[in-house]
């Protein structure tokens, strides 16, 4: 059985109860404010695109360390579980889209069960935000991760010459 890493769970349990506590209290102020969910669809519209481009960042086979397939192949371990990562928070945003679109349909009919779902995309909706926080340091520690490995790329180069 692998090793739980307890950091993650306290995240992830953390990041619920905020998401949760977050649409209990939002609930309240979306009542006939479109702005606020214009504002949620566009921030999630945009990251989503942005999203996209990291997962293309992150799935470059060029940034696979240089050498023997051996070396390749555990940094694609470290690439998978990255990737997974980040689709996760694209289905999120993607589920309080769908969320919000589902609650403008059922709006005007079904008040009871448009309440449950507006309370649905305002936990995404944090949820996703929170997580989003996390991506300018994961974008920043891939880079920093192909930047030393071009250094040392570099410096086996020059050792092969000398």
């Amino acid at each position: 059985m692998s090793q739980l890493d307890h950091h993650k769970i306290k995240y992830a349990v953390a990041v619920v109860l905020l998401g949760a506590i977050g649409a209990y209290f939002a609930k309240p102020l979306m009542i006939n404010n479109q702005d606020a969910i214009n504002v949620i669809v566009t921030v999630f519209s945009i990251l989503a695109g942005f999203l996209v481009a990291i997962i293309t960042l992150i799935g470059d086979p060029k940034s696979l360390p240089s050498g023997s397939w051996q070396i390749a192949e555990l940094a694609r371990d470290l690439t998978y579980s990255r990737l997974k990562r980040q689709k996760w928070l694209f289905y999120i945003y993607l589920t309080a889209l769908a969320l919000i679109f589902l609650s403008m349909l059922l709006k005007a009919k079904f008040a009871a069960i448009n309440d449950i779902i507006e309370y649905c995309y305002l936990f995404f909706s944090v949820v996703a935000f929170i997580l989003s926080f996390k991506l300018p340091s994961m974008l920043m520690d891939l880079q920093k991760e192909r930047i030393e490995q071009e250094i040392t790329e570099r410096r086996r180069a020059e050792n092969i010459q000398d």
